[in-house]
C-alpha cells in the first residue's frame, strides 16, 4: 500500500515528516506522489495560527473529496491543541497528537487490520523525554535537517506551541554526533539544526546550543552547519565571540523579532527590548563577516497602534533583514492575548502585512545588489524549470547558475555577477 504525506508548518514538521516517510518505507509501504493513488494519506498538521488551522481543515476536505476510500490520518499540533472538536474527528480515520508520531506506522497498520477509528491524543508530561525519529534518507544529497530539540517553556502570550509540543527537551550530544555521522555517510554536505525552541537546547541535560553546534562541526564530511530560528537574547557578546570561531557555522541567523515596539514586545511576553535586539544584530555583523539576519514579524497584535507599527518599520530598516516572514496576529484560544482588549481589525492587519512586505523586499534587494562582485561558497541543490542550478550561499543568499555539468550536491566558490528579483546570478570560479 502506498502512503502520501502532506506537511504544513515549520521545519521541525518537515523534518519529522521525512522521518515518518522512512518509517513507512522500512515497514514495507510505498510512497505516493499524490493523493489520488495513495491508500493512506497522512496530514502532519500545524496550529501556530488560525490560518494554519484553516488550511488543515481545507486539506482534510480535499483529501476526502479526492480519495474518499483512503485511510486518512491527521497528526501533529492541530489535534494536540484542538480539544474534542467533532468536525475534525469525524473526517479522519486516525487522529494522533505529537506524542504518537513515532508510532504512526503501527497505528495505521492497526486501523487497516480492524477498521476501528483511532483517537490517540495524549498530554505531555512535565519530564517528557526527547523522542528521536530515524535519520531521513531524503532524495537530496546536499542539505539535511536534524531535529535536536522539542517543546518550549517560553509561553509567549499569543502562542499555543507549548501546549502543542510540551516542555523543552533535548537530544543528547552522543545522539547528535551519531546522527551527524550518518548524514555525512549518506553524502550530505550541510546540516540544519532545528527545534521548536532551538535556543533552549540543553537546558534539560546540562548542555547548550554551542556544544551541539561544535559536535556537528567536528564531523568529517559535513562542510556547513546552519541554525534554524533562535531567540535573540541568547546571543550575548561572549556567545557571539565563541560562534565566530566556528568556521563551519553558516553566518546566517534567524532572530525572531515579532515587533519593534517595546510596549507590544512586553505584551507578547518577549524577553528583550527594541534597543537590545538592535545591539545584538550590530554585534553579530561586526564580529562575523558576511553575516545576514532573517526574522519573523507579527503585525496587528492587540493594542498595536500606528506608532507601535512605525517602530517595527524603523527596526526593519535599521537591522537590514535579508528575509522577513510577516504574518498577521490571529486569536488562539487558551492564550492570554485572546482575552486582551483592543483587538485590531482584519483590514488594518492586512494593510500592515503589505507595508512590511514592500519594505523588506526593497531592503533585501539593496543587500543583494551589494553582493555583486563578491565571492561566496554555494551549495547547489537542484535545477529549476529554466535550467539554472540553484543553491544557497553560506549566508543564505539564493544563487542560480547555468552550467553544462551536473552541480547537484556540489559546494563551489561562486562569484555574484548580477541580481534578478530576489535571487542572484552566479558564475563559478
Amino acid at each position: 500500500m502506498n502512503v502520501h504525506i502532506i506537511t504544513l508548518g515549520c521545519k521541525v514538521n518537515f523534518c519529522e515528516s521525512e522521518s515518518v516517510s522512512q518509517m513507512f518505507l522500512r515497514s514495507g509501504y510505498g510512497l505516493s506522489g499524490n493523493i489520488e493513488s495513495a491508500g493512506v494519506v497522512v496530514i502532519n498538521s500545524c496550529s501556530v495560527t488560525a490560518e494554519a488551522d484553516r488550511k488543515t481543515r481545507q486539506i482534510i476536505r480535499k483529501v476526502r473529496k479526492t480519495n474518499p476510500s483512503c485511510v486518512l490520518a491527521l497528526m501533529g499540533c492541530m489535534p494536540q491543541t484542538a480539544g474534542q472538536e467533532p468536525d475534525i474527528f469525524s473526517e479522519a480515520d486516525i487522529v494522533i497528537g505529537n506524542k504518537d508520531k513515532v508510532n504512526v506506522v503501527n497505528i495505521v497498520s492497526r486501523f487497516i487490520n480492524d477498521r476501528s477509528k483511532i483517537l490517540n491524543v495524549f498530554s505531555f508530561e512535565k519530564d517528557e523525554p526527547f523522542c528521536s525519529l530515524p535519520v531521513c534518507e531524503v532524495k537530496s544529497r546536499s542539505r539535511a535537517f536534524l531535529k535536536i530539540q522539542d517543546g518550549c517553556n517560553k509561553f509567549c502570550s499569543y502562542c499555543v506551541i507549548p501546549y502543542a509540543r510540551g516542555r523543552a527537551r533535548s537530544k543528547s550530544l552522543d545522539s547528535i554526533l551519531k546522527d551527524s555521522k550518518s548524514f555525512s555517510e549518506l553524502g550530505f554536505k550541510e546540516i540544519v539544526l532545528v527545534g521548536i525552541n532551538l535556543s533552549s537546547y540543553g537546558c534539560d541535560i546540562g548542555s547548550n546550543l554551542c556544544e551541539a553546534v561544535e559536535t556537528v562541526c567536528s564531523v568529517q564530511g559535513i562542510c556547513r552547519v546552519r541554525l534554524s530560528s533562535i531567540d535573540p537574547q541568547i546571543l550575548t557578546p561572549d556567545i557571539v565571540d565563541r560562534i565566530s570561531k566556528m568556521k563551519k557555522l553558516c553566518p546566517q541567523f534567524h532572530l525572531s523579532l515579532q515587533s519593534g515596539s517595546d510596549f507590544v514586545l512586553k505584551s507578547m511576553n518577549r524577553p528583550y527590548t527594541n534597543n537590545q535586539y538592535i545591539s545584538i544584530v550590530k554585534n553579530i555583523k561586526s564580529k562575523i563577516p558576511k553575516a545576514t539576519i532573517t526574522t519573523d514579524i507579527m503585525v496587528g497584535f492587540p493594542g498595536e497602534t500606528e506608532d507601535d507599527f512605525s517602530k517595527t518599520l524603523d527596526i526593519i530598516s535599521e537591522a537590514e533583514f535579508l528575509k522577513v516572514h510577516v504574518f498577521p496576529y490571529s486569536v488562539r484560544s487558551g492564550t492570554k492575548a485572546a482575552f486582551m482588549q483592543n483587538q485590531i481589525h482584519k483590514q488594518i492587519k492586512t494593510a500592515r502585512v503589505k507595508t512590511v512586505m514592500e519594505l523588506s523586499l526593497k531592503i533585501a534587494e539593496n543587500l543583494l545588489r551589494r553582493s555583486i562582485g563578491k565571492t561566496y561558497s554555494v551549495l547547489y541543490e537542484q535545477k529549476d524549470i529554466n535550467g539554472f542550478y540553484e543553491g544557497y550561499t553560506e549566508n543564505y543568499i539564493l544563487v542560480k547558475t547555468k552550467s553544462e555539468k551536473d552541480l547537484k550536491g556540489k559546494l563551489l566558490t561562486t562569484k555574484i555577477v548580477s541580481i534578478q528579483n530576489n535571487w542572484c546570478v552566479g558564475s563559478i570560479l
